[in-house]
């Protein structure tokens, strides 16, 4: 499986390089044609067009000029042609004259067809401080 955690990994790479040039074709090329996207504000894009689509415009706007990074977190294997993959992320951008960063936590399945892995779903959500209560509820959890 060492090659297949490896083009999973050049997944991730090409999506953190496709960001920091603002190429939303070729983030969008590693994703199934049928593919869906949940954006950290829980919007969904159906389909690598509107994952394109809606990436070009961010990289024209709210992005435009940000810098992101993505680190594999962990890989798991459902079967031989189907992962999960685990990953963080950060972007950095400019609100205005204020510098901002969003961590976030994407979890993508991945199959392979013919030699081929592509996402055909990316869920990514925002890290964010976790309530009181919510902590309290964890702890009784474990």
């Amino acid at each position: 499986m060492a090659a297949d955690e490896q083009a999973l990994q050049g997944i991730l790479q090409q999506i953190e390089t496709a960001w920091n040039r603002y190429d939303s074709v070729s983030l969008a090329a590693v994703f199934a044609e049928d593919a869906n996207f949940i954006q950290i504000f829980g919007g969904q894009l159906d389909g690598r067009a509107a994952i394109e689509a809606a990436h070009r415009h961010i990289f024209e706007t709210i992005y435009r000029g940000s810098h992101a990074s993505f680190a594999l977190r962990s890989i798991r294997f459902l079967r031989s042609d189907v992962a999960v993959v685990f990953a963080r992320a950060q972007v950095k951008f400019q609100e205005g004259n204020v510098a901002r960063e969003i961590e976030t936590r994407p979890t993508l399945i991945v199959v392979k067809e013919q030699d081929k892995w592509q996402i055909v779903v990316f869920q990514n959500t925002k890290i964010s401080e976790v309530p009181a209560a919510a902590q309290a509820a964890a702890r009784l959890a474990t």
